[in-house]
């Protein structure tokens, strides 16, 4: 979107580190808050209905209870939904700058999806209380059997039309998370950065699907967790409720529970494998690793409250699903990491570029010039020499293939990478663009002049 991209300036690596520490607190807002969002008006919207073709009041005020858990107030649904939505879309439109991606269109699209949505789901936590207003008995109005049945009747029928818009509204959050999961796949994956639409690919992407699996099987689990806390977190919560209402909460947030806690291994495993090799690393699999051991921790946990009623564990439960929710982030930011690379590299490049055009307009000169001379002292010289073999391979022997392949020669400065099997790779030197672009300059003049 052209006025987006016209809000989008080149930042400097010190803020786009700060940018990427950003996203990883939005991301730790929105993802845990839309999965108890899913979790919560599933579980409320299957028990609606399961009450309403019963008529069991046990049912009817767990699905109310359940709508209720995080749709308190409308500022919930602004301050954890909304606004990081927006986050994420100045993120990503910052961190994206220059590159051939856009998902600037279809993080707009999610965010419009999300307040529809939620929107659709606070109309169906507001049916439960169009039927407390319509439960109008004859002990209060003087209405006949037509009338009272009349009133029933319409009762019954606006409930029922209002529980559609939650279903609605689940359905719409459920597209919401998928195209978002999957964007978050593609982003991670630099070999699918292109300029033709990625809606389509991400919507077949089997990596996306199974990972969207995974994310939907770890939002119930949560919910179930969550519903444990709110009923046994202690003594005095639970007194206003019948043994038997309490019972069968226990017993199907156990169950569901305990289900989807060892159902999320496998699915995690599956999406792990189809992950694109451009994310992968050695930090990447370390990180794996501890997200299947704390998922095992998790399905532990869900066995002992289930075998020996241990409800206490409720709060552990939920502080491994905030730890598994961060891991989780953290993995899919080392991704991005390391598929962006190239991208960091050009920001940078963008961001001098537009701090010299800036100063030029504002008459600001230039006080140091960098020395390429002085860097090569400082750092290079330890290790190389023109016509001597040292740790590194001699200038003489190497330069001639970047005579005319100059900002390869700058990029290699920047990202030192193992090339000669004879030698070790070379450490990165913490250098700037600017000043691996002098180093290199002085190292070819240099080379030439010795020639």
């Amino acid at each position: 979107m052209d006025i987006l991209k016209d809000l989008v300036l080149p930042q400097s690596a010190q803020n786009i580190l700060l940018l990427k520490y950003l996203l990883f607190l939005t991301l730790l807002i929105l993802l845990p808050y839309l999965s108890v969002m899913i979790g919560s008006t599933l579980f409320s919207i299957i028990h609606f209905f399961k009450g309403r073709n019963t008529e069991n009041k046990n049912h009817l005020l767990f699905a109310k209870e359940l709508i209720e858990l995080f749709t308190m107030n409308k500022v919930m649904a602004i301050g954890l939904g909304v606004v990081p939505m927006l986050s994420i879309i100045f993120s990503f439109g910052q961190l994206l700058y220059g590159s051939n991606l856009d998902v600037t269109e279809n993080l707009v699209f999610i965010l419009l999806l999300l307040i529809s949505g939620l929107f659709l789901i606070y109309i169906y936590k507001s049916s439960f209380g169009l039927k407390n207003i319509t439960n109008i008995r004859s002990s209060v109005y003087e209405l006949d059997g037509v009338k009272e049945k009349e009133f029933s009747e319409f009762q019954s029928s606006n409930s029922g039309l209002l529980a559609m818009g939650g279903v609605l509204g689940l359905v719409i959050l459920l597209l919401v998370t998928y195209i978002l999961i999957g964007l978050l796949q593609l982003i991670i994956d630099s070999s699918q950065w292109t300029n033709t639409a990625q809606l389509w690919s991400i919507i077949f992407s089997a990596n996306s699907f199974l990972y969207f699996l995974f994310f939907i099987s770890m939002s119930i689990s949560v919910t179930s967790a969550i519903v444990m806390y709110k009923y046994f977190r202690d003594e005095s919560s639970n007194k206003i409720y019948s043994n038997d209402y309490l019972n069968y909460a226990e017993k199907f947030s156990l169950q569901t529970g305990l289900i989807f806690a060892f159902v999320q291994p496998l699915l995690f495993v599956l999406s792990f494998i189809s992950s694109p090799q451009e994310a992968l690393s050695f930090t990447f699999f370390l990180t794996a690793i501890f997200i299947l051991l704390l998922m095992l921790v998790i399905s532990v946990l869900f066995y002992l409250m289930y075998k020996d009623s241990k409800t206490k564990l409720r709060g552990v439960a939920i502080f491994s699903f905030l730890i598994l929710f961060a891991t989780l982030i953290y993995k899919d930011q080392l991704a991005f990491d390391t598929a962006s690379k190239k991208q960091m590299v050009n920001l940078e490049n963008e961001y001098i570029v537009y701090e010299s055009s800036l100063k030029e307009k504002l008459g600001i000169a230039e006080i140091l010039e960098i020395s390429g001379e002085d860097i090569f002292n400082g750092k290079c010289i330890a290790c190389h020499r023109f016509d001597t073999k040292l740790v590194g391979p001699a200038y003489n022997d190497v330069l001639p293939k970047y005579s005319d392949r100059r900002e390869e020669l700058e990029d290699f400065i920047l990202n030192p990478r193992k090339i000669n099997p004879d030698f070790i790779a070379m450490p990165s030197q913490g250098l700037k663009p600017n000043e691996a672009k002098a180093v290199a300059e002085y190292i070819m003049n240099s080379f030439s002049a010795n020639k």
